[in-house]
């Protein structure tokens, strides 16, 4: 009975044990059924379906028209499945084709089709014609996928601001590099089914999952107002126009901003690249000077001091200066670009005059701590928060190490470097009223059904000055171009406002002789500024107010008349007196450019050349595709309009040089080599 009743026992722990086991058991099978049943199936779907990739198009980069700077085109890539090739047994036999198809080595085709790897690109982005040709080989475990590439259909247009992508289209510069996250879609997928050996399951599943195409982003740039500056700067970079004694600028610079939104409508450099083959252009084409490169800006400094001067109320419009050719800083005298000065003046007289002493007089009675203020109050010495890569900060001297002549200096634009991108801001901040804003380059970003992803946002930073002190300012800079030294940028009809600026390089021990970096920065209208618009050369035997002043006035007149500003029947049609024995022809009519898109060249020719346009031809091929001007544009009578022909898109090179005469030479001599600079020890006794 004992022996009965242990072996019960026996058989109930027996029983209860493997009750247990088969309850934990039901407990795991059902959390790996339910919990984990959808993580294994794709596991399982991973080891028997293989996915060749299929490349999401890039959205496209648009200016603030919609006009396409950036685009994806379709190309494709060829793939292998080294299981397959190796099955088929004809290893050599398909390296050899594909060797000589691709116009590739062979052996490093074989390393590649046999590899051990579950898929092999063999080559990315081959034309369509070699792609057909691979394809009708039928190659056992070679495939082809559609792929895309990037194409700028404007080649060198904007350039610098577009930047360039990786055989991978990932973005490496630019816009496409600072928007890559946007602009890459999401890739697709042909999913085949495979057996556990890596070979193709006969009639097995197969799938393909869409790609999704990247958002596009829109840009403030205005495509015309691009391709005026990018057209001024081919010609002083091929030294068309002024006599520059046969030297060509080292590089130059046009930006163009609408102040009162912060908008960059224009970003021109040059040297520039082509970025459809950014590998053959030197690496120091691409730099983008405008953003990346500091420079001690010289007289267009002053609108900075005078702002400032006039905000804190240390001058009055009124006040009389007389200037002797020289200010006494330190026991240094500071020369005037004038030989003996100015004399007696008025301070407008001053400013129209870019007189030295006078500045230096302004920034003196505004002392350290002021004049430090409204320095970084404008922005300088740090970056304006522009999205471009590699943006300069500039470089202040030590505010607790400056002396009265280094006060002295930097009131005249000198001592101090900034970024051509700064400057531009900052006098754009006078020209809206007194408010700095961020420069923005970007617009929106829209998705591929149209919704707007990242509309655009105007970044104030900071009131700087009054509007009352800047409406006064713009005015002062107003007589500079109506009266002083910036009457190569009046344009009849129109107020413009502007200052010039001729600065010295630094150069070892001191600065270089008859080496300058000649700007001008203007605005228009000068009661209602719609752009400002910047000129930096670097490497010319000239001054600002000679160079770069033409340079300005074609570029904003061209703009001006593009955005339908008419001209102001109250603005001057002559300048106060002249310059340099300068003449300035009458105000011309406007006219609306017709499309020709579509049109044969001859038949649009045609119609252009009876509404009195001049007409340039580019491109091969028969059909007009493209015109700039565009059509309704509002432009000059008699400006030329650049037509471009076939499914070739050349560099953007648009009207001639609007006729300027060369200056008097000996009446820019008569002024004296002397320029404003500090620190040339020809310039101090």
């Amino acid at each position: 009975m004992v022996q009965y009743l242990k072996m019960r026992k026996r058989i109930v722990l027996i029983f209860v044990l493997c009750s247990i086991f088969l309850v934990i058991l039901i407990i795991r099978l059902g959390f790996v059924q339910l919990r984990d049943g959808p993580f294994l199936k794709n596991l399982a779907d991973e080891e028997h379906y293989r996915g060749v990739p299929v490349a999401a198009k890039r959205g496209n980069i648009v200016d603030c028209n919609g006009n396409i700077l950036a685009m994806s085109v379709s190309v494709d890539t060829v793939y292998a499945i080294p299981a397959e090739v190796r099955k088929s047994g004809k290893e050599d036999e398909i390296a050899t084709l594909l060797a000589e198809t691709l116009e590739m080595d062979k052996q490093a085709v074989k390393d590649r089709i046999t590899k051990r790897t579950s898929l092999e690109y063999v080559k990315k982005k081959i034309p369509t014609e070699t792609a057909s040709i691979i394809k009708s080989m039928n190659l056992p475990g070679i495939g082809i996928v559609e792929d895309s590439t990037r194409f700028y259909p404007n080649d060198t247009m904007a350039a610098h601001i577009l930047g360039f992508t990786g055989i991978d289209s990932q973005g490496l510069e630019g816009i496409e590099y600072s928007r890559d996250k946007e602009l890459t879609g999401i890739p697709g997928s042909i999913l085949t089914e495979y057996g556990a050996n890596g070979i193709k399951i006969p009639g097995g599943d197969h799938e393909f999952i869409q790609p999704i195409q990247g958002n596009t982003v829109q840009l403030t740039i205005d495509k015309n107002i691009q391709s005026f500056a990018e057209r001024e700067l081919g010609k002083i970079m091929s030294g068309q126009g002024m006599n520059m004694e046969g030297r060509i600028p080292k590089n130059a610079s046009i930006l163009v901003m609408e102040p009162s939104t912060g908008r960059m409508l224009a970003i021109a450099t040059a040297p520039t690249f082509n970025p459809n083959n950014y590998q053959a252009f030197d690496q120091s084409a691409r730099r983008n000077i405008a953003i990346q490169n500091g420079y001690e800006p010289g007289s267009t400094f002053k609108i900075i001091t005078l702002a400032a001067a006039l905000e804190e109320k240390v001058v009055k419009t009124d006040e009389v200066f007389v200037d002797k050719g020289y200010i006494n800083i330190l026991g240094r005298n500071i020369h005037c670009w004038k030989d003996g000065g100015h004399g007696r003046q008025t301070m407008i007289e001053a400013v129209e005059n870019s007189c030295n002493p006078v500045f230096i007089e302004m920034g003196q009675r505004l002392g350290m701590d002021r004049f430090y203020k409204y320095l970084t109050g404008f922005g300088f010495g740090k970056k304006t928060g522009i999205e471009m890569a590699g943006e300069a900060k500039g470089i202040l001297a030590n505010k607790k190490k400056a002396t009265a002549l280094d006060l002295a200096t930097m009131s005249i634009g000198q001592t101090n470097n900034v970024t051509p991108i700064q400057l531009l801001t900052a006098v754009s901040a006078v020209a809206n009223g007194g408010t700095l804003l961020e420069p923005q380059i970007v617009q929106e970003i829209t998705s591929p059904s149209g919704e707007v992803i990242v509309p655009f946002k105007k970044e104030v930073v900071q009131r700087v000055i009054s509007e009352s002190t800047a409406k006064l300012t713009r005015e002062i800079l107003e007589s500079v171009v109506t009266n002083g030294t910036g009457r190569r940028t009046f344009l009849p009809g129109y107020r413009v406002a502007g200052k010039t600026g001729t600065a010295q390089k630094v150069g070892q021990g001191g600065y270089i002789q008859g080496d300058y970096v000649a700007s001008f920065i203007g605005f228009a209208p000068a009661d209602n500024p719609r752009l400002v618009v910047f000129v930096v050369m670097d490497g010319v035997p000239f001054y600002g107010g000679v160079v770069a002043a033409p340079v300005v006035q074609a570029v904003m007149l061209d703009s001006l008349k593009y955005l339908g500003v008419k001209p102001d029947p109250n603005a001057p049609l002559a300048p106060g007196k002249p310059l340099y024995g300068v003449e300035f022809p009458a105000v011309r009519k406007e006219a609306i450019v017709p499309s020709v898109l579509g049109y044969p060249r001859a038949e649009g020719e045609g119609i252009l050349k009876k509404e009195g346009f001049k007409v340039m031809v580019e491109g091969t091929g028969t059909t007009i595709i493209d015109q700039i001007p565009y059509g309704d544009a509002k432009v000059e009578a008699g400006s030329t309009v650049q037509l471009y022909l076939g499914a070739e898109v050349g560099q953007q090179t648009l009207a001639p040089w609007k006729e300027v005469l060369d200056p008097d030479i000996e009446a820019i001599e008569q002024f004296g080599p002397r320029l404003p600079i500090s620190m040339n020890q020809n310039l101090l006794e």
